[in-house]
């Protein structure tokens, strides 16, 4: 039997930046650090809260810090986009307070990057989860770290994969949970490396995770090649027909009037 119940999976862990900042006061998350979710169903805001995510001890021995995000925010940003869900395609920021304010002009109907994705600063729209048997910071670690996201609330204790939904990870020498979650979801989750200051882990694939360490952060936007190709489906997919007309037809308008600014010219 795999250590890790393996769920459907709503959530993603797309990506995580590892800084060299403190903790700030007050929301125990290092203060240039960040973690990325991708939305893969539509989620309400009361799923999302009902959720805890964190990380792990650098040996990736043990579950470090547990947070949760505030449904009153997540249900705040969904009125003002009046949607009851976030759509699939969704990315979901949290970060440390040095990385900049909340950003939660959430609109997919909208034909913009930005309109894709909310940033939420740690003691904010992510709140420290009140765990006493998971107590730590999440300060992501040089030798090794494990991000994951579970359905419990909070996990029952500090080596617990049980209701992960999902996790990745970079250790060169992987420690129990860093192991389980290669087990559940695959060894492509973990990457075989340590990570410095200024790397980020990004997910450079789909639904089947490709791991890079890379200095160039993608902090709220899709990550390039094969990454970007299948959110841009998943989000296509996920308008309504109505809304995706729309859009299709202000692109091609688009495409119209920048052509009439820039005659081709021919010999």
């Amino acid at each position: 039997m795999l250590p890790i119940r393996l769920l459907g999976v709503s959530v993603m862990i797309n990506e995580y930046g590892n800084g060299n900042g403190t903790v700030a006061p007050g929301t125990k998350m290092s203060r240039n650090e960040f973690i990325e979710f991708v939305i893969v169903e539509k989620t309400s805001a009361a799923v999302l809260s009902a959720m805890t995510f964190g990380d792990s001890n650098d040996a990736t021995s043990m579950l470090q810090g547990v947070f949760s995000f505030d449904q009153a925010t997540l249900d705040s940003v969904l009125s003002s986009a009046s949607l009851t869900e976030f759509l699939p395609g969704t990315i979901i920021v949290v970060k440390g307070s040095s990385l900049g304010a909340q950003e939660l002009g959430y609109n997919p109907f909208e034909d913009t990057a930005d309109a894709w994705k909310i940033e939420l600063v740690a003691g904010q729209g992510a709140k420290d989860h009140s765990e006493t048997r998971i107590n730590g910071n999440i300060t992501i670690g040089n030798a090794g770290d494990v991000v994951w996201i579970s359905s419990s609330n909070p996990p029952s204790r500090n080596t617990d994969t049980s209701d992960f939904v999902h996790a990745i990870g970079h250790d060169n020498n992987p420690g129990l949970i860093a192991n389980n979650v290669a087990a559940a979801f695959g060894a492509e989750n973990i990457l075989r490396t340590t990570a410095t200051s200024g790397v980020s882990i990004a997910n450079m694939g789909g639904t089947t995770v490709s791991l890079v360490a890379t200095s160039t952060s993608t902090m709220g936007t899709t990550n390039g090649g094969a990454n970007s190709t299948w959110l841009d489906a998943v989000r296509a997919a996920a308008i309504p027909e109505p809304q995706r007309a729309l859009l299709v037809g202000a692109g091609i308008l688009f495409g119209i009037f920048r052509r009439s600014r820039h005659p081709v010219v021919t010999s």
